[in-house]
């Protein structure tokens, strides 16, 4: 029995292993063109004056818009507790160049940018003639808790769905905490001047959510309440029951141990 356990795991751990060299040797998973070209899902709000910009949306999905300036490279992954790095995922690339073109994601490749994804990272390498403009994305990410790595150094912005806020701090979180809010029509815009490192969180909450958390703490606090009425009333009715019996009991209001 040991002898077949140990083959059984020596197979597994085989296998895991060419899985694993499997990866590295095919590059993690091509992006295709077509995830790259794919529509996103709202127009890519380009007009930032942030290094990276970010618009949250009810439908669970993000956009996000990077300022290239000088960068030749933009490496982004995602920290895991347990498989380490993992490269990000995202979809519906485009391109601006500092005259206003926009192009898609096979173009880019085709004007001899780079995208390429490893078993760790996802890569957005820039041609030579590609500075000064803005790289734009779309991806997986809910507004009730956002968080993405600072990839670039610079200023920040994170637009809030509309009706969305973080005033209230039990179940509104931003991080890092050196922020300001900004009112740009009916949303909310968190926003940092600066930061180098880390990753940025957004906890978000509707405002009609409120009254939802008030009625759970409320049932809450009467369950708590009703719960320990309940004890002490059994505590009772078993000091009486000791009683008639015969056995001793203390009445000392400050212990209520029995013996």
């Amino acid at each position: 029995m040991n002898r077949r356990f140990a083959l059984a795991a020596a197979a597994i751990a085989l296998l895991a292993v060419s899985a694993g060299c499997l990866g590295y040797a095919t590059g993690g998973g091509e992006v295709t063109n077509e995830t790259l070209d794919a529509e996103p899902p709202r127009e890519y709000e380009f007009d930032t004056d942030r290094d990276a910009a970010f618009t949250l949306s009810t439908d669970a999905r993000y956009t996000a818009v990077y300022a290239v300036g000088d960068r030749e490279e933009i490496r982004l992954y995602e920290q895991t507790p347990y498989a380490g790095d993992q490269p990000l995922e995202f979809e519906a690339f485009r391109y601006r160049y500092p005259d206003g073109e926009v192009i898609t994601g096979s173009e880019f490749r085709a004007r001899g940018g780079e995208i390429e994804r490893t078993t760790d990272e996802t890569w957005i390498r820039f041609a030579d003639d590609m500075a000064g403009g803005e790289a734009a994305f779309s991806g997986a990410g809910s507004p009730r808790r956002f968080t993405m790595r600072a990839y670039v150094e610079g200023s920040y912005a994170v637009t809030l769905p509309p009706g969305f806020t973080t005033e209230f701090p039990i179940v509104g979180h931003v991080s890092p905490r050196d922020h300001s809010v900004e009112a740009v029509g009916d949303r909310d815009r968190i926003v940092w001047d600066g930061v180098s490192g880390g990753s940025i969180v957004v906890q978000s909450y509707r405002e009609g959510d409120l009254v939802v958390f008030g009625v759970i703490l409320v049932i809450g606090a009467v369950a708590a309440v009703a719960g320990t009425v309940y004890f002490r009333r059994q505590l009772e009715a078993l000091r009486e029951r000791r009683r008639d019996l015969g056995l001793g009991v203390y009445d000392d209001d400050d212990d209520d141990g029995l013996l």
